[in-house]
């Protein structure tokens, strides 16, 4: 990570073998800290650091350059070879590791800005969210503190409960925990190796040969694991330790050949860091996390920052004046601070500014900057130049190198940190248990909003759409069912999260199966997890019918192959594996009743790789053969398009703001899609009575397009796309009188 580059300077002496000719004056120990910037130190990987934490953070505010993340990979070499040759050098000073020293090191260097972004944190979440939203926060905090937060991300995100939550403000520190876990590793197998060197009598040369031949072996079985884990489970291996540490072994291999790098000629560095630096430039614009990430595609930005810095080590490379330039190198020794910041100023950004515009871009730039500054100067700087948990002797730590006002102020800077956590513990555990901060945006307590319009009507639709009209002009938060506190898994229906009823098979077809009705009262759901959330409204309204859920998640109803990102490799196949089951399970069930949804987002991952007209004409194709076989085996098939989504409300919905920041407008992109599937099943020419597609747009939003987040009290969704239990119970006499219309 970003902070790496900074632990040379508390090494204070430099060998010409891995940083640049000059040597500063220092101790013995080498633990006098030098000046800010000063020539000793290189520039070029100062630059380097400055350009992949600009990268990360354009990628995350700006979404461009698309593959800006690996930032994070030219970080994980530059940590690697920055510590290896630390330790190795320490070892060649004095022949030992100190483990006590490495570990000190590291906690002054890491902990003390990064407890002060986590307190900042958690203080601003607990005052702009509700408490369910800051819990979810602050169980990622503590994951945080425990440099485990990589694990905790990585079974979200392979959760297809939880895969496409909202976005963590410290999610970013999953690269930190990969660091952490690399170097509570690394530094004992080497430690191991030398030792074993010297016990069997080997030579310095062949010590180092010896750490190289294991090095090589480790970093080439972790991107082996990585080219594996990619393919069969991306999502894990993104944040996976052991398909990251490759990337750090190759950093860790560049300080093991120091050595035998200072015999390069000029021209040769020159062309070597041009080749490496041309490298990371190309790679945010040719990489992307679909096209097989971490391995193989991180090796590009990879080996293109490793060859940059194997062509500083040992002299100097010409031209590249983009990283050495002062600016490039203020950039670099604050990259730490600013890859800290950058993402909760950006995530927390969110809840502040409705609009993602100019103003939310300018501010979140604005704030980072002045944060990271201020972290730098004030936090980072002093503590690095003070003698806590200084390693090298205890006459260091009295303050041998120090003056006393430095001193002094460190001990400001440890008392506001703690401040600082202190606030935060308490704003969190208020949070936590539901206070309210006099300042905030109460949820009213009124009726439900609608909840009396229209009551002379007797249509179900006129009613509700007076109520979605009176939702969007509701000036304050109701109080609302599910609570803004009880969304996502807990708004979701039972017989998905309690009863394991998402995926089945013909293992619990049997208790997936609801109701006691007869043949002919007998309704099949199809599809993914969309069809399954219609299941509490088909319920409530047929409830003398048997309701057989054959769902599988994120298989559509539609039978195309399509892929799915956050599942393991083979997905294609189950899908399609199971629509021909449940193809199967229907024409021996003959039922009088199939209901088909799916998610918008099937005609976007075809396994064929179709786009545009093509993916249209594929899906289209899909839905008229899906249809026309499933009516040749049920006494009556209903196509249900999928709800039309909306902003995650739990993410959305502030203390501060009002419903109609969360308000959203339907799509031309999905009028388009619907508008094609509604054709393609009236184009089989089959009376409605045996198949009918029902447009939903109209149960969830306004006659011109627009769509609040609840309707009579009842919040609509429990993320951005899944509708809730209560108000698919809410649909129900809508749904009766599309399901069985002769009623």
């Amino acid at each position: 990570m970003p902070h790496e580059a900074a632990d040379e300077r508390h090494g204070g002496r430099v060998s010409a073998g891995t940083q640049s000719e000059a040597r500063p004056s220092g101790t013995a120990g080498g633990d006098l800290l030098p000046a800010d910037g000063g020539a000793h130190f290189r520039g070029d990987i100062e630059g380097l650091r400055a350009l992949a934490v600009l990268l990360v953070i354009a990628d995350h505010l700006f979404g461009w350059p698309s593959g800006g993340f690996i930032g994070v990979d030219v970080f994980f070499v530059i940590s690697g070879f920055l510590i290896t040759g630390l330790l190795l050098r320490e070892h060649e000073r004095t022949g030992r590791i100190s483990f006590a020293d490495f570990y000190r090191r590291r906690v002054r260097r890491i902990l003390p800005a990064s407890l002060l972004v986590l307190a900042v944190t958690a203080v601003a979440s607990s005052t702009l969210y509700f408490a369910g939203r800051v819990q979810e926060i602050l169980g990622d905090v503590g994951w945080a503190l425990g440099f485990s937060a990589n694990w905790r991300f990585a079974v979200l995100g392979t959760d297809y409960l939880h895969a496409e939550g909202p976005t963590s403000p410290v999610q970013h520190y999953w690269s930190l925990a990969v660091e952490e876990q690399f170097y509570v590793v690394w530094p004992l197998v080497l430690v191991l190796l030398l030792w074993s060197g010297r016990r069997r009598g080997w030579s310095a040369g062949t010590r180092t040969r010896a750490v190289g031949a294991v090095l090589v072996a480790i970093t080439a079985g972790s991107f082996g694991y990585a080219l594996w884990d990619t393919a069969e489970n991306p999502s894990w291996a993104y944040f996976s330790t052991a398909t990251r540490a490759w990337e750090l072994g190759v950093g860790a291999l560049v300080a093991v050949a120091a050595g035998r790098l200072r015999g390069l000629s000029v021209r040769m560095r020159t062309a070597v860091a041009l080749l490496g630096l041309a490298a990371v430039l190309v790679s945010p614009f040719v990489v992307s996390e679909e096209s097989g990430f971490p391995a193989p595609w991180a090796a590009l930005p990879v080996l293109g920052a490793a060859l940059l810095i194997a062509s500083g080590t040992g002299g100097r490379a010409r031209g590249l004046g983009l990283l050495t330039n002062p600016v490039s190198r203020y950039l670099g020794a604050t990259s730490y601070s600013l890859y800290l910041w950058h993402f909760p100023v950006i995530v927390l950004g969110l809840a502040v500014f409705p609009e993602v515009d100019a103003t939310y871009y300018a501010a979140t730039l604005g704030i980072t900057a002045l944060a990271a500054a201020a972290s730098y100067h004030l936090v980072e700087q002093p503590i690095r130049r003070s003698n806590w948990l200084r390693p090298g002797g205890a006459a260091a730590r009295r303050g041998r190198h120090r003056p006393a006002p430095t001193r002094g102020r460190v001990r400001w800077v440890a008392l506001a940190a703690a401040a600082a956590l202190v606030a935060g513990a308490v704003f969190t555990v208020g949070a936590g248990n539901a206070w309210r901060w006099p300042w905030t945006t109460e949820p009213a307590s009124t009726s439900p909003a609608g909840s009396t319009v229209a009551a002379g009507s007797d249509d179900p639709q006129d009613v509700l759409t007076a109520s979605i009209d009176a939702a969007l002009e509701t000036p304050e938060w109701p109080e609302l069912t599910p609570g803004l506190d009880a969304l996502g898994v807990d708004a979701l229906p039972r017989e998905w999260i309690d009863e394991g009823c998402l995926d089945v098979s013909e293992n619990n077809v049997a208790s997936c199966t609801y109701g006691a009705g007869g043949p002919d009262k007998t309704v099949v759901l199809l599809g993914d997890s969309i069809a399954l959330t219609w299941l509490p409204g088909i319920r409530a309204a047929l409830p003398d019918w048997t309701v057989v859920l054959l769902t599988f998640h994120a298989c559509p109803a539609v039978q195309v192959s399509v892929v799915h990102v956050d599942s393991p490799a083979g997905f294609t196949d189950a899908c399609d594996d199971h629509h021909e089951w449940a193809m199967s399970e229907i024409a021996r069930m003959r039922p009088a009743l199939v209901v088909t949804s799916q998610v918008g987002n099937s005609i976007q991952r075809l396994a064929s790789g179709a786009e545009g007209a093509a993916a249209e004409q594929e899906w289209t194709a899909g839905v008229s053969q899906t249809v026309d076989r499933l009516a040749a085996s049920a006494g009556r098939v209903v196509v249900l398009a999928d709800p039309p989504g909306a902003r995650r409300l739990g993410e959305c919905a502030t203390r501060f703001n009002h419903p109609s920041d969360c308000t959203t407008t339907v799509s031309e992109a999905y009028l388009h899609r619907v508008g094609l599937e509604s054709a393609a099943v009236t184009a089989l020419g089959r009376p409605t009575t045996a198949v009918q597609y029902v447009q939903t747009r109209s149960w969830f939003c306004a006659d011109d397009g627009r769509c609040p987040a609840f309707a009579e009290g009842l919040t609509m969704y429990a993320d951005d796309k899944h509708v809730t239990t209560t108000y698919s119970a809410r649909l129900a006499p809508l749904l009766r009188q599309v399901l069985v219309p002769s009623a």
